[in-house]
Formats: structure tokens, C-alpha cells, sequence
């Protein structure tokens, strides 16, 4: 029996222990986590597909999308109610000019040379510019006339006579006169209507030959239609001012063809960042900006911002390059590596076949990409959390399960090491019962088989008459051992215990004693002692023991 529960311990010792493989439970723990891998990869292809890992992006498309239609509409309304306006401001100030030069017995052409005509008409363009700021969304009001006060002085070519005059609170909903003050003109308009003076004041306006000025009335000169000739000029600071702004320039033509001069309204930055910012409750930095557009490239330097764009990144003295698309949405180049995403729309400030319609213009809504992907990020967390938690409580449940499932195998075991085959518990599992069972089974029958009062004989020292077919036996039995489990017995035969040979085979004190189990085992006795008393008897009866 003690053989049989040997044999049985050895095998589960080479099958199931790190010295010679993987462990039953190690085996089935590994499946049950290949299993669970299976399912986990099948879960993300899945996520993937269905592009919940790109959510954040989306939303932020669709964020971007909804901001982009309201601030194009936004900007299109507007800058094209301002043009309308605009063209009607100038053909009333031309006809309030020509019908004050006519109570002057004077014509258009007079402005130019007779200086003193300037100021009485100006003084007849307050009110209506007053009354056009009032009524419209613009920051200031201009007018400027193609005449200077001193056309004998040094530099009087770029100097013009003219009015502005700005609104300090332009996005108010009640606008009166004491929020509208006084930048250009003469000074005896502005104390005579009591209008407070700024600081920037200058008398004339200074006029660049590339400017807006000249510009406009180049265009009204080749199309005399002020609904076609007006000229929205990027955003610039006018000579003397500080404050970034849009120009509506509008030609004033008379009755008799001759350009007066250009009026119109001023857009500046605090006014279009108030129209114009992005809902910023999503995307912090998000900004929008309206530009000049050359093929893919928007040009950021002539371009009106709003939103919580940086202006030390140098973006506003820079171009942006639409490039490649991110989950719907443009990526927009920089110089200096920086990189937006966002969408943009073209929009016209100008009629068709105007003078200036080929000038293309577009509105974008954008952020950084870092915050794009960032965001994106952050959406994706809890689903990689989520996942993580569910492969640690996987592979939990598999350790779980790979220890419970084998308890009643390895329990079963451990009864028959001490209590022997016959007792060894049901584990409920149909294959390991059955192979129990067989063990148990073959080794009652080699029990009975045994002959124990020839073994007994041998061990007390009174060999029996058939010594020699017992020797046979053992030889026979001797050419079952291993090369090495031969050598382990041979220096039992010398006389060295297990420790000497340890250090005479150079193993370990546990690799010896799974030798001498199975060398046990093989040779059908139960201890040392029992195997040394047959050899003491055989050598006595004059029989070599040693095992070649």
C-alpha cells in the first residue's frame, strides 16, 4: 500500500510541481485568464467600433460645429447689416455735403481749394454720423474727406479733414450721447456738442498711400455704385490710436460723379470678442477669429479674435495652415509648432461682381490641440478605469475559481499521503474519482498478492530455500531503476547514508529523497531498513548486490 501511495505521490510530484512544469492550478489558472483575455480583447475591438474611445472627440465636433454656425451667422448678420448701413450713411453725408457746398454757392471741387468750407461741413455731418452710431452695433463712426485744411504745409498729401467718433460702451443696449466721444476733427464741433475729447485726439486724419483711404476710393472710381465699392479693411490700428479694429469704408460719391471722400463704421476687438466668443464652459481656451483667407492658409496677423486665445504664443502675428483631418475636425499649423483643431467656414462680406468680392474671408472656431486631446482623455478615463477594474476582478475570479475547483482534488491527496489509497475522499470530479478508485483498487491487489512471511524471513534473518529465485527477482527488478537512482543505490550498498551521498552526487537532500521513494517503490519494500536486510541476507548467501 505504501508503495502504491509512493508511486501515486511521485507521479502528482513530476506532473504537477515547478521542478518539473506547471502546477494543475497554475495550469488552470492560466486558461481561465487566456479565457478572460479573449473577452476583454473582444470588449475593446467592440468599444473601438462603435467609437466609444472617440466621444470626446465627437462632442467636441459637435461643440465646435454649433459654435462655428452661430458665430458665422452671428458675423455674416452683422457685418452685412453694417454694410447696408454703411452704404446709406454714405449717400446721406454726400447729399448733407452737396446740399451744404449748394447753400455756399459751392461744388464738390471747391472742398479742395478753399479750406474754409471744411469745418461747415463737417459740423453738417455730426448729427447723421451721431444718429448712425446710435442705431448700430459698431464701436465708431467715421467720415473723411478727400481735403485738408493746410494743402500748402509739408506733408499735406497724407493729411485729411474728417470726423470719428467712438462709442466706449458699443455692445450697450441703450446707447446715448455722453458714451460717445470725440477722436478726430476740429475741436470747436466737439466742445459745441459738448462730446467729451480722448486723449488720441489728433485734427486730420493720416492717410497712407497703400491704405485704406486710397483704397476705397480707387475702387469707387472704377465702380462709382457705393453698394460695390466698399471696402472692409482687416484689422489694423488707425495712425494715432491704439486700438486694433475692422474699417467699413464706404466711397461718398456726389451727384456729379466726383468721390467726396470715404465714411463708415469701425468694429474693434473689445466689440467683436463681445459678439463673438465661444461658449468657453467645455473647452477653456477655445477661441474664434474672423480672417482673410488664401487657399488653405488663414492670415491670423490681419484677423479679429475672440475667446481665451493667447496673444504672447505670437498667433496674432502669424498664419494658420489647415492640414490634415482629426475626427471631423482641421488641424491648423503654426509657425513655432503650434497646433489647433477646429473647423471654419467662408463667408461674404461683399456682393457678387463688387469690387472687391474675390477677397475671401472665413470664420473658424478653435483650441489647442493638447486641450482637444485632453479632453478626450479625460472622457476616456472612467471606461479605462472601469476596464481595469474588471480585469483585476477577472483575474481574482480566476485565482478564485482555479483554488476552489482543485481543493477537493489536492485535499483527496493529501488524505491518502497519510491514511493511504483505500481512504481517499470523493472529490465529485468524475475523472479524478474514477482514477482514485483504479489506484486504490490495483493496490489491494498487489497487498494481497504480497508474500509477507518470505519478506519477514529475509528481514529476520532466516532465508528461506529460495533465495536465489529471489535474487532473480530483485535483479529483475534492479533493471527498472534509473542510471541515476542506480547510483543513488549503490552507495547504499556501500554503506554512505543520504547525506554523504548528497554531497558525493552533488544534489539536493530532496532530490535524494525522491530517488530513494522511488527507488522503494520499484523494488517493493517500504523503508531502508527493510531494503537493507535483504541485501545483508543476500550478501550472506554469497549473492553480488551491486547494480552496473
Amino acid at each position: 500500500m505504501k508503495q502504491r501511495l509512493a508511486k501515486l505521490n511521485a507521479l502528482f510530484h513530476e506532473l504537477f510541481s515547478s521542478e518539473s512544469g506547471f502546477s494543475l492550478r497554475l495550469r488552470l489558472f492560466s486558461f481561465l485568464i487566456l479565457f478572460l483575455s479573449a473577452i476583454m480583447l473582444t470588449l475593446l475591438v467592440i468599444l473601438f467600433s462603435t467609437g466609444v474611445f472617440s466621444v470626446g472627440l465627437t462632442e467636441s465636433r459637435i461643440f465646435l460645429e454649433n459654435e462655428l454656425n452661430h458665430i458665422a451667422k452671428n458675423t455674416k448678420n452683422g457685418y452685412g447689416t453694417l454694410s447696408v448701413e454703411g452704404v446709406a450713411l454714405s449717400e446721406k453725408i454726400a447729399a448733407q455735403i452737396e446740399a451744404e457746398l449748394g447753400e455756399n454757392g459751392a461744388i464738390p471741387a471747391d472742398l479742395k481749394t478753399d479750406p474754409a468750407l471744411l469745418e461747415r461741413v463737417l459740423q453738417s455731418c455730426v448729427d447723421p454720423l451721431m444718429a448712425a452710431l446710435e442705431k448700430n452695433a459698431a464701436s465708431a463712426v467715421f467720415t473723411i474727406l478727400d481735403a485738408t485744411v493746410n494743402p500748402g504745409l509739408p506733408g499735406a498729401e497724407g493729411s485729411r479733414a474728417g470726423l470719428f467718433m467712438r462709442n466706449m460702451e458699443p455692445n450697450a443696449v441703450n446707447r446715448t450721447n455722453p458714451s460717445i466721444q470725440y477722436m478726430r476733427g476740429p475741436i470747436t464741433l466737439a466742445r459745441e456738442r459738448g462730446i467729451r475729447v480722448l486723449p488720441q485726439w489728433e485734427m486730420e486724419f493720416t492717410v497712407q498711400p497703400d491704405g485704406f483711404f486710397y483704397k476705397t476710393l480707387q475702387s469707387a472710381a472704377n465702380s462709382p455704385d457705393p453698394s460695390r465699392s466698399y471696402y472692409w479693411n482687416p484689422k489694423s490700428v488707425l495712425d494715432g490710436d491704439y486700438e486694433e479694429a475692422m474699417l467699413l469704408c464706404v466711397p461718398m460719391i456726389a451727384s456729379d460723379g466726383s468721390v467726396l471722400g470715404v465714411c463708415g463704421f469701425e468694429v474693434n476687438a473689445m466689440l467683436f470678442k463681445l459678439q463673438n466668443t465661444p461658449y468657453a464652459s467645455r473647452h477653456k481656451r477655445v477661441f474664434s477669429l474672423l480672417a482673410p483667407i488664401s487657399g488653405d492658409t488663414l492670415d491670423a496677423s490681419a484677423a479679429m479674435f475672440a475667446g481665451s486665445y493667447d496673444e504672447k504664443s505670437g498667433l496674432t502675428d502669424s498664419t494658420l495652415t489647415a492640414g490634415s483631418q482629426n475626427a471631423g475636425m482641421t488641424t491648423f499649423a503654426a509657425p513655432g509648432g503650434l497646433r489647433f483643431c477646429g473647423l471654419y467656414q467662408e463667408i461674404n462680406l461683399y456682393p457678387k461682381n463688387a469690387a472687391h468680392s474675390g477677397e475671401r474671408w472665413a470664420v473658424a472656431v478653435m483650441l489647442p490641440e493638447s486641450d482637444l486631446n485632453g479632453y478626450a482623455m479625460s472622457r476616456n478615463i472612467p471606461i479605462l478605469l472601469l476596464l481595469v477594474f474588471l480585469l483585476v476582478l477577472s483575474v481574482g475570479a480566476a485565482s478564485l475559481i482555479s483554488r476552489r475547483y482543485l481543493a477537493p482534488v489536492l485535499h483527496s491527496i493529501d488524505k491518502m499521503k497519510t491514511q493511504g489509497l483505500a481512504e481517499y475522499t470523493k472529490t465529485h470530479i468524475r475523472e479524478i474519482d474514477d482514477l482514485f478508485a483504479f489506484l486504490a483498487e490495483k493496490d489491494a491487489a498487489a497487498n494481497a498478492e504480497r508474500k509477507e512471511p518470505k519478506s519477514a524471513g529475509i528481514e529476520a534473518g532466516r532465508p528461506g530455500p529460495d533465495a536465489e529465485a529471489m535474487f532473480l527477482e530483485f535483479s529483475r527488478k534492479f533493471e527498472t531503476l534509473s542510471r541515476a537512482e542506480k547510483s543513488v543505490f549503490n552507495l547504499y550498498v556501500q554503506g554512505y547514508d543520504a547525506k554523504e551521498i548528497t554531497q558525493i552526487l552533488c544534489l539536493s537532500i530532496n532530490t535524494i529523497k525522491t530517488h530513494n521513494k522511488r527507488i522503494y517503490w520499484k523494488l517493493g519494500v517500504n523503508s531502508r531498513k527493510e531494503l537493507m536486510g535483504y541485501l545483508r541476507k543476500m550478501r550472506e548467501q554469497g549473492f553480488d548486490v551491486h547494480v552496473e
